[in-house]
């Protein structure tokens, strides 16, 4: 039997090459050829085997279907900004691997959205702000509405249980939260603005202070309506992006309030930064960060925290692992599973479709439709 050859569309194949941020070289060496076949396929000149656009659709991450359409789909449309640390003279553009969860996390928000108009939910109550606005107060007005006090912040036991707290309630407050494994070399969140459904996503490369400092620095961007994708955490005073200046400031005096560290003096070393901070379970750099804001610590204190200081903590006893379901939950987050469950309640969608999106058991659906309330 001869090769199999695959009729594509080759201006499907193009755009999703460009879509996908890989150059022509990768996607072509993907599957055993060059630029050269490669361009003869793009120009009708040859077709690609089956073996090889499996791997081309692997690379890309699409179905292999997708390269069958008569056209290109409705582009996707990633408009995100790629934002750098304060005063860094790094840059660099969108990765594949970036780029691949940003349109997954709009695929998400796109059914979020369609899902919410057809439930008739409310849409989420986000007050659009400016970055001459002072960050001090538009952080005082969503700390009250999250309603959580210094003495509960205190008392949360672990990171983790503060993480998934802050979580819950900006999800109260109707924004989808959602966690990627994006890997350490990629950014450390995005937020994308949807009015029906304004989403955030954290990378889960880093340690749960980190993620709570990174959680929250989208949240400015979703108020200051500057989609944006951000890199890592800032490296020098008074330099560089004022709307990442304006988001940082936010997001710590969200996390810290100053009747905090009314009992803090000048803090000049990294076991004072490290015991305030295990206080508020927050990041050493969200601590420096409001130390400095509030005249109690300066940049040299910031500047002297380890690279390493937001890495996941290594060792630990182990365990059985979690199953799909479990992994699911912890990715999506538990306003996108109220919202389908309601959907699959109120007949929006069927339950497989549920199912087929959340990637899920039948069981876990089960458990999930348990614990919502009927939409």
């Amino acid at each position: 039997m001869g090769r199999v050859l695959v009729p594509i569309t080759p201006a499907v194949l193009d755009w999703a090459i460009q879509e996908s941020g890989f150059s022509r070289a990768e996607v072509a060496g993907s599957a055993g050829a060059d630029e050269a076949q490669l361009e003869r396929w793009l120009r009708e000149e040859d077709q690609p085997s089956l073996t090889a656009m499996r791997e081309v659709a692997r690379k890309l991450h699409r179905q292999l279907a997708v390269f069958l359409l008569p056209a290109p789909p409705k582009a996707e449309g990633i408009d995100v900004s790629f934002r750098h640390p304060i005063g860094s003279k790094f840059q660099r553009a969108l990765t594949p691997g970036e780029r691949r969860f940003l349109r997954r996390a709009r695929r998400l928000q796109e059914t979020e959205s369609w899902l919410v108009s057809q439930l008739e939910w409310d849409r989420p109550a986000l007050e659009r702000v400016s970055i001459d606005n002072n960050p001090e107060e538009v952080a005082i007005r969503w700390r009250s509405r999250m309603a959580v006090t210094i003495k509960a912040q205190k008392l949360w036991k672990t990171p983790s249980l503060a993480f998934e707290s802050w979580r819950s309630g900006l999800e109260r407050a109707g924004v989808t939260v959602v966690q990627f494994s994006m890997g350490s070399d990629a950014c450390r969140g995005f937020s994308i603005w949807d009015e029906r459904s304004p989403l955030v996503a954290v990378n889960t490369a880093w340690q749960d202070e980190a993620r709570i400092f990174t959680l929250f620095h989208e949240v400015g961007h979703l108020l200051t309506r500057t989609d944006s994708a951000c890199a890592t955490a800032p490296v020098a005073p008074h330099a560089g992006d004022p709307t990442e200046r304006w988001c940082e400031a936010f997001a710590a005096a969200l996390l810290i309030p100053s009747g905090a560290l009314s009992d803090v003096s000048k803090v000049d070393s990294l076991s004072v930064l490290s015991r305030e901070a295990r206080r508020m379970k927050v990041s050493l750099r969200a601590m420096a960060l409001r130390l400095i804001a509030l005249r109690k610590a300066s940049w040299p204190l910031y500047q002297s925290i380890p690279p390493a200081a937001d890495a996941k903590r290594r060792g630990g006893a182990g365990g059985t692992g979690r199953n799909r379901a479990e992994m699911r939950a912890d990715e999506f987050g538990r306003r996108t599973t109220d919202l389908f469950v309601a959907a699959v309640q109120r007949d929006v969608i069927s339950r497989s479709q549920a199912l087929d999106y959340l990637d899920i058991p039948s069981s876990a659906f089960e458990r999930l439709a348990a614990a919502t309330p009927v939409g």
